[in-house]
């Protein structure tokens, strides 16, 4: 155990703040704004102290915490962090003081807005620390509670409709995953829920399938994966901005992650079986999703689905069971969360000016709001995956490591990457160029607040695309050792009938 529990501090400290604010009183706005600031601030600087302690190239557990929680059920307190959790924890606490920051101005309810901010950060970091099943799956339901109410207090028009459809197929996946995980202890005869115990129970093929699908079915409503993402659009337009650049950054990261840590571990033999029709999902997903982004006419709805067609590329990349389509994959969660999360804040910002997101009520921005239209078509071509931006270094890799397993998929799933180019540069021109018309007449530009949230967005779009070196070397070495252990598992399984053919054939010479 490390002397400072530093993974642990990252979810007590948001906790605290979040409780701090509810004793604070719904009039002093000002003070509840700075200390949620305060609050994620501290949180931010003290994962930075994560880098450190952690040792690069080595892809087990890392500054694990434990501590008995409910001995009677092996149920334990037990955290730690690896390649691929590292890069999720870090940008978790980067984005929420930029995303306190963008709500700035909030005045409706100020003080549960910013108490559920701040325990929502706390149950996201924890999600991803989380190595015991029962305390993951706890920090997995619990985030329900602070989004559900960003989305059905402080959304739009049909927030309500939007955050019961996204509470309920949560829900549903959760528990699916739930029913497994109990199974995984009784039936299967683990002694603990520690993810470890877990991972050295031995399971016939059809317990891996259905386990395999209970957990598929969480992860997948999560990222969200064809068919299930529907609830997403609606989450997505009707959510408040900052909640929109919650579930773009991190919420749909939980989806891929749990495909990494759970699914592909625990379930090798029927993560191999099933990874064909499960590429075949993803890139209908990408493509589906770059169709309907283009046929949108609201600019929000159009990046929703695109993050439909993007987080096809992670679930392509992480089921074509290569280890450079994975790491790439891990990498491209990251770049999503920063490129879609700055998307949505840039829409905010407009809407905020604005009150419309239809594309058509928009012509000349560039010219009417030359900083925000350049922030714009920055973010855009990171989207786009364009060389030198971080969206380039994570779909490269993704598509180069799949054709190596399932050339069909890595080129099937380049036409995503055209019809992205087509669906944002599409709206863009619409939006940015021409003459100043519509909403555009007397917008004004970005102040010194906005331009501060957006700067470390942009900063890291290009030092990641020109130098990703850091992030690969760290989420490699974890990555390889699931990969070789899906596919040591794989030999493992084929070995009886190769053994069994060859036997026949002596038998047959004799």
């Amino acid at each position: 155990m490390t002397e400072i529990p530093i993974l642990t501090l990252l979810i007590v400290i948001p906790a605290v703040f979040a409780g701090l604010i509810g004793l604070m009183s719904a009039e002093s706005r000002e003070s509840i704004r700075a200390v949620a600031l305060v609050g994620t601030l501290v949180t931010f600087g003290a994962s930075l102290a994560i880098l450190p302690g952690f040792a690069v190239g080595e892809p087990g557990f890392q500054l694990v915490e434990s501590a008995p929680w409910i001995p009677a059920w092996g149920v334990t307190y037990l955290v730690g962090v690896d390649g691929v959790s590292l890069l999720l924890v870090l940008l978790t606490t980067f984005i929420m003081p930029l995303v306190v920051l963008a709500a700035w101005d909030h005045e409706a309810g100020a003080k549960g807005f910013f108490a559920s901010l701040l325990g929502l950060q706390a149950a996201m970091v924890g999600v991803f620390v989380a190595l015991d099943l029962i305390l993951f799956y706890v920090f997995f339901e619990v985030m329900l509670v602070p989004m559900y109410a960003l989305i059905g207090i402080w959304g739009g028009a049909n927030r309500r409709y939007a955050a019961v459809k996204f509470f309920l197929y949560t829900l549903v996946g959760g528990l699916l995953m739930l029913v497994a995980i109990l199974y995984l202890y009784f039936a299967a005869g683990a002694q603990s829920f520690a993810y470890e115990a877990i991972l050295g129970v031995e399971l016939s093929t059809t317990e891996q399938t259905w386990l395999f699908l209970a957990f598929f079915a969480a992860f997948a409503i999560k990222v969200p994966l064809f068919p299930v993402h529907t609830w997403l659009p609606d989450a997505h337009t009707e959510a408040p901005t900052v909640g929109s650049v919650i579930l773009a950054a991190v919420l749909l990261k939980i989806g891929g992650y749990g495909f990494l840590r759970f699914s592909l571990p625990y379930f090798p033999e029927a993560s191999t079986t099933l990874a064909p029709p499960i590429l075949v999902l993803a890139i209908v997903g990408i493509l589906y999703g770059a169709l309907v982004a283009m046929m949108q006419s609201d600019i929000k709805k159009l990046v929703a689905y695109s993050s439909v067609a993007h987080l096809g590329f992670v679930v392509l990349g992480i089921f074509a069971l290569d280890v450079t389509a994975s790491a790439g994959a891990v990498v491209q969660m990251v770049n999503h969360g920063i490129t879609t999360g700055a998307l949505f804040l840039l829409i905010g910002f407009m809407y905020d000016r604005t009150h419309s997101r239809v594309i058509a009520d928009y012509s000349g921005l560039m010219k009417a709001t030359p900083v925000f239209g350049g922030l714009f078509l920055v973010t855009a071509m990171s989207s786009v995956a364009l060389p030198g931006l971080n969206g380039f270094v994570g779909e490269f890799p993704i598509l180069l490591g799949t054709f190596q397993t399932y050339p069909w998929a890595a080129i099937a799933a380049v036409f995503g990457v055209i019809l992205a180019a087509l669906y944002l540069l599409w709206a863009y021109q619409r939006m940015f160029h021409g003459p100043i018309e519509g909403r555009a007449e007397g917008m004004t530009d970005l102040n010194a607040r906005e331009i501060g949230v957006m700067a470390p967005l942009v900063i890291l779009m290009v030092a990641i695309g020109l130098y990703p070196q850091p992030l690969y070397e760290r989420v490699t070495p974890t990555v390889e050792a699931i990969v070789i252990g899906v596919e040591e598992a794989g030999v493992a399984t084929e070995e009886p009938g190769d053994l069994s053919v060859e036997a026949a054939a002596e038998e047959d010479s004799q």
